[in-house]
């Protein structure tokens, strides 16, 4: 029987590798699938092994590169090949793209860029599964001085008052702030409560020379802006 010669596994992969990443460089990741992004993700985190089977799996259960970099614990790691060193490390990438996020808008000078504030504030909220009522704190130019989740609720409702919330702006020395919340329904319209519970506050914050800048909605991958609305 004639011997054959099979390419290496190993160098295989290594040259399959070199080209998808080559294929990044020269396109940009706006032109690739999300499970081309996947597996270059997987690339850092399994070494030595095809990893295109994985990250289709992990693109067809997520839906998107964000949704396996949002996915919890539970539901990684029920796929198999999804191990805990794995999970680390996907959590890892998708912690360093918020703080990279979070550090466009803290090192500037003001905010002047919208897009960039909804952009940090999706990728923090986007995935909760309650609502939560996040704050950015202004100084007088409008720069951002510090940033906190202050409330945590069920899945539609925050409850929190006036007064906590000015006291977290006097203890930040804020002028102003943008209040962000998201709804875990998806569905980003402001609610009569919500719309209420803004204006009051900006009567009592206005009393203590606190503007309101914005308020924010974030409900998947959309968003609404009560400055935009015409509601503040």
């Amino acid at each position: 029987m004639p011997l054959t010669c099979k390419k290496p596994v190993a160098k295989h992969v290594d040259g399959h590798r070199k080209r998808a990443f080559n294929k990044l460089l020269k396109i940009g990741h706006e032109n690739m699938c999300d499970y081309e992004m996947a597996e270059l993700m997987l690339f850092l985190l399994i070494k030595r092994k095809d990893v295109k089977p994985l990250a289709k799996t992990l693109i067809n259960k997520f839906h998107t590169i964000d949704g396996v970099l949002n996915a919890s614990h539970d539901d990684l790691v029920s796929v198999n090949e999804v191990g805990e060193h794995v999970f680390m490390g996907i959590k890892i990438i998708s912690e360093i793209i918020k703080a990279s996020l979070k550090s466009k808008l803290i090192k500037r000078d003001s905010i002047e860029c919208f897009d960039d504030v909804v952009a940090y504030c999706k990728a923090n909220m986007k995935h909760l599964v309650s609502e939560e009522l996040r704050i950015l704190f202004l100084d007088g130019i409008n720069k951002i001085i510090a940033d906190e989740a202050i409330a945590t609720g069920d899945i539609d409702f925050i409850q929190i008052s006036q007064r906590d919330i000015l006291k977290k702006c006097l203890e930040n020395g804020a002028k102003g702030m943008i209040l962000v919340h998201n709804h875990a329904s998806g569905d980003p319209t402001p609610s009569a409560h919500d719309i209420s519970s803004t204006r009051l506050l900006k009567k009592a914050a206005l009393a203590i020379g606190i503007q309101i800048v914005d308020h924010i909605i974030i409900g998947g991958d959309r968003y609404i802006s009560f400055k935009a609305l015409n509601i503040l």
